[in-house]
């Protein structure tokens, strides 16, 4: 006796694809309403992380531009020889400065600063006073500083005056 299999439904018609105006309004409208936030999100990062302004007051800076020629002039006429340097101690750095006058005598009896800039963000600087441990030899330990890329200024004084500075970009390897 033969069996009747009822046939099987005929699969759902499904309607074709149609792209309404509607769904391109609303497509465009969320394309940028995330471009514009992630806009968002990265300029206040980078504002956070970096503000931009190397000087508090750029015309406080502008009054002083003729004053530190002359302050760089009277260095010059010095002839002052520095060397600095600036090495590893495992997780900390060394920094060092040797000056010699133009005869080659050491000269001693300085203040001596220095700072070491990152150049990204001013919340990783480092500020130490170099303290003299022989004649015309000044250094200080830096704790806890990375590898990267430096930027170390070194000022050093006498009776207040600014009698040197350098600044000079470093690379300090692991």
């Amino acid at each position: 006796m033969p069996i009747d299999f009822p046939a099987p439904p005929a699969p759902a018609r499904r309607r074709p694809f149609e792209l309404s105006g509607r769904a391109v309004l609303f497509g465009m409208i969320g394309f940028f309403i995330v471009v514009a936030g992630v806009n968002g999100v990265m300029m206040v990062s980078a504002i956070r992380t970096m503000p931009g302004a190397d000087v508090k007051s750029a015309y406080e800076t502008s009054q002083r531009f003729n004053s530190e020629i002359a302050r760089m002039q009277a260095q010059a006429a010095r002839g002052w020889l520095a060397q600095t340097e600036i090495v590893r101690a495992g997780t900390d750095a060394i920094v060092s400065l040797a000056l010699k006058d133009k005869a080659g005598t050491a000269v001693t009896g300085l203040a001596v600063e220095a700072k070491l800039q990152h150049p990204a963000t001013r919340q990783q600087d480092h500020d130490v006073t170099l303290t003299e441990t022989a004649p015309g030899q000044y250094s200080a330990k830096v704790p806890a500083l990375h590898a990267g890329a430096w930027t170390l200024v070194v000022e050093a004084t006498r009776g207040g005056d600014a009698v040197f500075s350098s600044r000079s970009r470093i690379m300090l390897k692991d």
